[in-house]
């Protein structure tokens, strides 16, 4: 029996990824496109990645509450990790925005 709450977890990881490299890929190739344009990305990335480690950590919760019957515990720490890196990444690219609106506003 596996853990479906790691399995989500690790999807919703690889969504928030993927939302991110959608965003520079879009600045990169399209010239109507810059990266400020594609960081609108940004809330949606978050809010994935926020569910992802939500969703790890009620997993392994799962996973102790079974005494390890539900899931292997490499796969959710892996999909907890992937989750990490996406709420990391989302954040720190939300505060650069945020940064970035300030030197603007502060600038003009």
């Amino acid at each position: 029996m596996g853990n479906r709450k790691a399995v989500w977890g690790l999807v919703t990881a690889l969504l928030a990824l993927t939302v991110f490299g959608a965003a520079v890929g879009a600045a990169r190739y399209y010239d109507e496109i810059r990266l400020v344009d594609a960081l609108v990305a940004v809330p949606l990335a978050l809010v994935l990645a926020l569910a992802s480690v939500l969703l790890g950590r009620r997993a392994r919760a799962e996973h102790q509450r079974t005494l390890g019957r539900s899931g292997s515990r490499g796969f959710i720490a892996f999909a907890r990790f992937l989750g990490t890196v996406a709420l990391l990444l989302a954040v720190t690219a939300a505060l650069a925005l945020a940064v970035f609106a300030v030197l603007v506003l502060v600038l003009e």
